[in-house]
Order: structure tokens, then sequence, then C-alpha cells
């Protein structure tokens, strides 16, 4: 039935699986279904065999700003790059560098040799690769589903990388408490090797080949444009300095989950990995929620929902008295997360010119990813010095009240505005 003045109403009824009628997203969900898998058995058993080389929780947050630094470098550049070329051969190249960082890693764990200096290399490559990645493939999904669909195709997405997010560090907990850490790392090669063959398979259908037309200019000015046309648009405004100043405060609670693993809770690496799994399963159950009924109400208030859950669970989290009540509050924390994180992308992709689509989500993925490396250096530093408790509790307070004056700012009612979507 149409609402007041003509536009329909969204169905009541669940749209879970809507952007899998387009055949080639399925495929290329597929691909990224197992590419995440990868990605996550490797980060998980990256963090820990770091932790117990080093014996350093301040390592934990180099790791993170290494990881971080050429996301926040490059990923404007994949961007531009994924609107002036065909997105195809930019994720080829990515999935390359990615497989072979994975290798190497792998390697060097198997021998018994790997340094800190070596895993740090390692990390460094693993985020070239998706600082390029990112951005393109965040444009040929809205290449692939268009407008109507792209809220679900990013739900459906969501929900695999929160799958991966909690299937992923269980498996890798149960791979390193069985002796067999280098495979979490042969498996992320496996798995970006799946992806490359998806990505020809679709290519030969003729999609990722397309160009984006932007006008002329190289990336310096490219990206003084699009900073300004960000910037006056209200809504794009604060999605971007609301997803950077989580990038900083909450994001790098994930570097500190060994340190509460082993040093507050006392666990070993296989109940490590089911802490990082309770996190990813509420991950998941927050990316099915957005993908059955993202459709209904404004993203603006998916948004802040997620925006102001986040911290609040996170600094509950960060006073926990114990290991079960600590799985349960980073359940919600993970939640919370994909609220915000798809919602994000959702009100960037609706607002976004054609022309530009990529190097906008190039900004977002430098906003979100980053501006983590900053974060995860004071908060591994912190942590040193002040406990973990300490330091993710203070954080997580300062991103709350930070959440409400943003929230406050942008949906108090204006005289003559009406709200996006």
């Amino acid at each position: 039935m149409p609402e007041p003045g003509g536009a329909p109403r969204p169905p009541l009824r669940p749209q879970a699986l809507a952007a899998l009628r387009q055949g080639g997203f399925a495929l290329l969900l597929l691909g990224q279904a197992l590419s995440l898998q990868g990605n996550w058995i490797q980060s998980t058993a990256q963090r820990w065999i770091i932790l117990e080389i080093s014996d350093a929780p301040w390592i934990l947050g180099l790791m993170g700003a290494v990881a971080g630094l050429p996301v926040l470098l490059f990923s404007f550049l994949g961007g531009w790059m994924s609107d002036r070329l065909s997105r195809l051969p930019v994720l080829l190249a990515a999935h390359a560098l990615i497989a072979l960082q994975a290798l190497l890693f792998g390697w060097r764990v198997q021998t018994g040799a790997l340094t800190v200096p070596e895993a740090l290399c390692f990390v460094f490559l693993l985020g070239c690769g998706m600082a390029f990645e990112v951005p393109a493939r965040q444009s040929l999904v809205f290449e692939m589903v268009g407008r109507e669909r792209i809220a679900n195709a990013l739900a459906l997405h969501s929900t695999a990388f929160n799958l991966a997010r909690f299937a992923g560090p269980a498996a890798a907990g149960l791979l390193m408490a069985a002796g067999h850490a280098a495979a979490c790392f042969y498996l992320k090669a496996a798995t970006s090797a799946a992806v490359a063959a998806v990505l020809l398979v679709l290519g030969a259908r003729g999609y990722g080949r397309r160009r984006a037309e932007p006008a002329g200019g190289g990336p310096v000015e490219a990206l003084r444009s699009t900073l300004s046309f960000a910037w006056r648009r209200r809504e794009l405004r604060t999605v971007l300095l609301g997803v950077a100043a989580f990038s900083v405060l909450l994001l790098p609670y994930s570097i500190l989950l060994p340190v509460f693993g082993r040093d507050v809770f006392g666990l070993g690496a296989r109940e490590y990995g089911f802490l990082a799994a309770a996190n990813g399963l509420g991950a998941l159950a927050g990316a099915v929620a957005v993908a059955a009924w993202g459709h209904l109400g404004r993203s603006r208030t998916w948004w802040w929902t997620g925006a102001l859950a986040f911290p609040a669970t996170l600094f509950a989290f960060a006073l926990a008295p114990g290991y079960g009540t600590a799985m349960g509050l980073l359940f919600l924390a993970g939640a919370a997360m994909v609220v915000l994180a798809t919602n994000a992308v959702r009100r960037l992709q609706l607002a976004a010119p054609d022309a530009i689509r990529g190097r906008l989500m190039g900004l977002f993925t430098s906003s979100f990813m980053g501006i983590f490396p900053a974060g995860s250096l004071l908060q591994g530093a912190l942590a040193q010095w002040l406990g973990a408790r300490l330091t993710l509790a203070s954080a997580a307070l300062v991103a709350l009240a930070l959440s409400v004056s943003l929230a406050w700012g942008e949906l108090r009612p204006r005289p003559g505005a009406s709200g996006a979507r």
C-alpha cells in the first residue's frame, strides 16, 4: 500500500535474500565467504603468535598500526583506480598479494623461525592488499545489484563476514591448540586463490570490466574534490567523522582481546578463540537482522542505534567480572558494530554519484580501517602501562560521549528539514 505522497511502503516481511536474485552477486558472495573465513583464521592466529613470541601487549598495538597504515595511505588510491580502470584487474592483483603474504607467513611459522619484524612485514603486505581490494569490491557490488538492492547486498556480505568472524577464530584456536598454527596461514592463501577463480568467472560474464568514466584529473585532484563533496553534505560528513573517531577509540578492542584472554581471564589459546568467536557470533546476529529487516526504517536510525550501543557494550565488557559475562557482552558488541558499519556504507553508497563511488568508498575505508593504526598504537601502549581493562573502559566512555554529541547534532529537529534515509 502506498505511503502518503505516493511512495511505495516497504514490505514488512523479511527481505533477507533479495540481492541473491542477481546471479553474479551470489557467486561473488560465495567467493567472499571463503576469503573471509581465511581472513579471520589468519588474523586470530597472528595476534596470538605475535603475543607469544614478543610477550608484550604494545607489540599487538604496533601490529594493528602496521596493518592499518597502508589502508590509510592507499585506500583512496585503490578507489580512484577502481573508478578509472575496470575493477576486475584491481581485485585480482590485490588477492595475489594477499595470498603471497599468507604463504610466506605460514612458511616462517612452520619453520619456527618467525621473528616480530618479519611478522610485521607480512601484516603490512596484507594491509596493502586490503587497501585496494575493499573499495574496488564495494564499487563492484553496487554495479552488480543496483540502488534498490544495495542495502540487502551489504547486509548479506556482512552476514558472510560475521559468520567468518564467528567460525574463523574458533577454527584458529583449535588448529593452534592441535599444533597446526601454520595451517591458519596456508588456509588463507587457499581462500584468496578461490576468490581469484570466482573473479575470473565473473569477468568472463562481463562483470567488473565497466569503467565509471569519471572527470579527468589525477589522484590528488580527485582527493580534493571528493573531500569537498563529502564535507558539503552533513550526512556524509557526520558518518565519516564518526567512523574515523570510532576507528581510533573502539576498533582497537580487537587487538586487546588476546590480553584480556590470557592476562585478565587466564585463558589458553582454545578459550581465547571461543572468546573471539562469541564476538563474531554477535556480529553475525546483527548482520542477519539488518539483512532481514534493514529495508524497514531509515538507515540513519539504524546507524545511530549501532553508534550508541557499540561503545556502551564495550565499556561494560572492559569491566566484566568473568569469562561468561565477557562472552555475552562481546556478543552484544559484535551485533552493534555490524549495525553501525553496514549502515555507514549504505548511507554513503546511496549518496554517492557513480563517477566517484570508488573514491568515496576509498575515503570510507581510510576512515574506518586506515585511522585504526593511531588507536592501535595508543591503546597498545596504554594497555602496557594502565592495563587492558582501564584502557578499553576509558576509550569506550569517550566514544559514547562523542556518539551522544554527534547524534544530538544530527537527530535534533530542524525547522523545515526532512530526514534522510
